[in-house]
């Protein structure tokens, strides 16, 4: 059985700040990694609050479920990693509105972030359908 194996990308999908892949789509599954709370047209944080860079980071995890054959109601698990777990009831708040219905699992911790960020957004996904070019 051949392994199949490709990386999301395209247009609207957040680049890397790094040497890694927005996104990885194995089998029925679509890894997406960390996920700023950038605007991916400058990558500056979104805004100064949490709730700001919380509902940015939604947006480009978003971005790289679609590219890759997938949405947020296919999410089976998040990683969440913020600077403040003061502000937690911000991220609580931008989760509920992603996920109104059927949350996925999720793990949250506290962690420096670098150039000024205050989340970090993963999940793995099932994907439903080809990958947009």
């Amino acid at each position: 059985m051949a392994v199949q194996r490709e990386v999301v990308a395209g247009p609207g999908v957040p680049k890397a700040i790094g040497p890694y892949s927005a996104g990885v789509r194995a089998g029925d599954f679509l890894y997406v990694s960390g996920q700023p709370g950038t605007d991916p047209a400058t990558g500056e944080p979104a805004g100064p609050t949490m709730a700001d860079q919380a509902r940015q980071a939604m947006r480009n995890v978003e971005a790289v479920l679609r590219a890759g054959g997938s949405r947020p109601e296919l999410v089976v698990n998040a990683t969440v990693l913020v600077a403040d777990i003061s502000e937690f009831a911000e991220v609580n708040a931008v989760f509920a509105e992603t996920f109104p219905t059927d949350p996925p699992a999720r793990m949250t911790m506290q962690v420096p972030l670098p150039l000024g960020l205050l989340i970090s957004v993963g999940c793995v996904a099932l994907v439903e359908g080809p990958l947009r070019d």
